[in-house]
């Protein structure tokens, strides 16, 4: 059993014991009964739900790695949404499969090529990347855009970002890649506590103006 006494309340937000607690935009204090458990008839239909449950939580794991690109690569947020639950919708079921073992323990698989750190209908870049595991290091090329070539997705001053990404260690760094309007060349240096045996490079664009971005392009592996 849990006991507060208040003066004066403004906002609560919680649970305390079996009762929780959530104030509405008015300034109203809403009091209920903590939800309880679902309940299953069904085995199947109880583990079929406890795998979503965990294949969320794996994909949520990769969000504050993930945070800096994403800010950038999800730009149109609609009111109460942030490039956190922006990254996770666009992942879950996609990113992280979850199989139940018999003793209840969980096993997580993740598909880093398919990851999804932008989206929007901005052409993608013109990038690529080369990776050299010896001298760890991630060259990228930019190849500028024409003045004829642009359109009202396509914008030479487009911001254009990579993103590398340690998939045994689950370290990343955002890498800021210049305009889409000039050629440039940059070198990253892969950071000596990362691991180059699993290493995934992604790019994408996002407009000047405005909250556009573009697809992700998964610009190595390449095979």
């Amino acid at each position: 059993m849990s006991k507060m006494t208040l003066r004066m309340v403004t906002s609560l937000r919680g649970t305390m014991g079996d009762t929780t607690f959530r104030t509405l935009a008015p300034g109203k204090i809403v009091v209920s009964d903590k939800a309880a458990p679902p309940k299953y008839d069904y085995e199947e239909d109880e583990i079929a739900r406890n795998v979503r449950a965990n294949e969320f939580g794996g994909v949520n794991t990769l969000v504050p790695v993930v945070l800096d690109a994403a800010k950038k690569g999800f730009p149109a947020k609609e009111r109460g949404q942030s490039a956190a639950n922006l990254f996770t919708q666009h992942n879950t079921g996609i990113l992280c499969t979850s199989t139940q073992e018999e003793e209840g323990k969980f096993t997580r698989t993740y598909n880093f090529r398919a990851m999804v750190l932008s989206a929007g209908r901005v052409e993608e870049p013109t990038v690529t990347a080369t990776v050299e595991a010896e001298s760890r290091t991630v060259t990228f090329t930019v190849t500028a855009l024409g003045a004829d070539d642009e359109s009202s997705l396509c914008r030479r001053d487009d911001l254009l970002y990579a993103f590398v990404f340690d998939g045994e260690g689950l370290k990343g760094r955002l890498v800021e890649l210049g305009t889409r309007g000039e050629d440039n060349s940059l070198v990253f240096a892969i950071p000596a506590s990362w691991s180059t045996a699993d290493l995934y490079v992604y790019a994408f664009a996002r407009a000047k103006k405005g909250r556009k971005a573009s697809p992700t392009v998964l610009l190595y592996p390449t095979d």
